[in-house]
């Protein structure tokens, strides 16, 4: 009876470590991206994934001639654990051979001790196994197994990839529920495959149907973690899809980090990343990006949005809210204006004002000596409960765009200058919502409280 007893405060209190658990932020980082390490905000992730680890005909893995003890190294000083994640979605015809032949019982354990001894060579804390499609054949859930038992000796961690709706027939449910944790590739959905047919390869419904397969499949969800992607696919040419970095996306205007569709390119913004990752701290263990080297280094950085939407601000309360432009949820009637800086320009905001939301054409800036663009509009009263008052003080229309923190739109209207427009909004939900004002390729954006 007292085993019995014993045992039971056990699995209470694992089970219970297990919903406390912090949420992971794993980042994909390619060895080919390696000079870019200085670039990535690296106290932001719980996880990093050097990608990708290939083995010759003899089972030595290699990722190019990358350094890879110097990205651990640093990675570890803010405490990140570093895997290396093998295979890939694109293998040469050298490396599907090898790992076809890697994986036979016969040649298994042999490698599985070439791949430790990579690990500890390199100062790794684990393993991520990015196998995709054919190459989970019949040999996959043993050599899954095994590796899970020599790595478990060790102590490093063993993680997968997998795609977002599918298990592969060839997984089996012993070697699912060995991973510590699996990233789900909740994108991709459209892409090259389908250029007659060009979409959205990311939609949050993809996530939600993601996380539900897979808990549906048997896998706890705090072991699932949800992919974001920071890349988008481009269907403007016929017949020809290509891949653009949300980063170069960014650079082009910044209004456009606050959609997920310019043109025929299809992306995820950083209102889509927020409510991604909302959705993966109610419902999974975490977020995954693919891949760190696409994301923008700045403040519409989709590494800063997932991680503040996770762990909350990691500045101070006033230098966060000038940084992205919020209020306070319960503001008091004395509360002075104030001077927003975005982008190292001065712009001067009342509580009530939406003056600019940072969206500043920076070549316009550097030819107009460092003038900030901005639209002149009011909105009133944030917080806000039955309606909502927006008044535009510009010279020419704009267009309006209401949306909740998900991205759907509410209302959408064009409001003429010098014109105010009202809407109701006593049956919304409590919560967050988003006010867009665009005038031709400039847009600003202002996060809204309903009480």
């Amino acid at each position: 009876m007292a085993l019995r007893t014993t045992l039971l405060f056990f699995l209470i209190w694992f089970s219970s470590g297990l919903s406390a658990q912090q949420p992971r932020v794993v980042g994909y980082l390619p060895y080919q991206r390696i000079y870019m390490l200085d670039q990535i905000p690296m106290d932001k992730l719980t996880h990093l994934c050097i990608a990708f680890a290939n083995p010759d005909s003899q089972g030595y893995l290699s990722a190019g001639s990358a350094d890879i003890r110097q990205v651990v190294r640093r990675a570890h000083r803010d405490s990140v654990e570093v895997l290396i994640s093998l295979a890939g979605g694109a293998l040469t015809p050298e490396w599907e051979e090898a790992w076809k032949r890697l994986l036979a019982p016969s040649n298994r354990q042999a490698f599985i001790q070439k791949i430790l001894l990579f690990v500890q060579a390199n100062e790794l804390d684990g393993v991520d196994v990015d196998l995709e499609w054919k190459q989970v054949n019949h040999n996959y859930s043993g050599f899954i197994l095994e590796l899970r038992r020599a790595l478990n000796a060790h102590g490093k961690l063993m993680t997968a990839a997998f795609p977002g709706t599918t298990r592969y027939k060839n997984l089996s449910e012993e070697a699912m529920v060995s991973f510590d944790f699996i990233n789900l590739m909740a994108y991709d959905l459209t892409g090259p495959w389908t250029a007659n047919r060009p979409g959205p390869h990311s939609p949050y419904a993809m996530a939600i149907s993601s996380l539900a397969y897979w808990k549906n499949q048997g896998v706890p969800a705090d072991r699932l973690v949800l992919g974001i992607p920071l890349y988008g696919w481009d269907f403007s040419e016929p017949g020809r899809v290509s891949s653009v970095p949300y980063g170069t996306l960014v650079a082009t205007n910044p209004a456009y980090a606050h959609v997920d569709q310019v043109g025929k390119i299809y992306y995820n913004g950083v209102v889509t990343a927020t409510a991604k990752a909302e959705l993966a701290k109610e419902q999974a263990g975490g977020v995954m990006l693919w891949e760190l080297g696409k994301d923008a280094f700045n403040e519409y950085s989709i590494l800063n949005t997932v991680h503040e939407a996770l762990y909350g601000p990691t500045l101070p309360a006033s230098t966060e809210m000038l940084a992205v432009g919020r209020i306070p949820s319960e503001p008091s009637a004395g509360v002075p204006s104030l001077s927003l800086s975005l982008s190292g320009l001065p712009i001067s905001e009342s509580l009530h004002k939406l003056a600019s939301a940072g969206f500043q054409d920076e070549q316009h800036m550097e030819d107009a000596g460092q003038e900030a663009f901005s639209l002149e509009i009011e909105v009133m009263p944030n917080p806000f409960r039955d309606s909502l008052r927006i008044t535009n003080n510009e010279k020419r229309a704009l267009q309006l765009v209401l949306t909740d923190i998900k991205g759907r739109p509410l209302y959408e209207t064009t409001l003429r200058p010098n014109s105010t427009i009202s809407w109701e909004t006593a049956s919304f939900p409590s919560g967050h919502y988003i006010v867009s004002a665009m005038r031709g390729d400039k847009q600003a954006s202002k996060r809204l409280v309903k009480l």
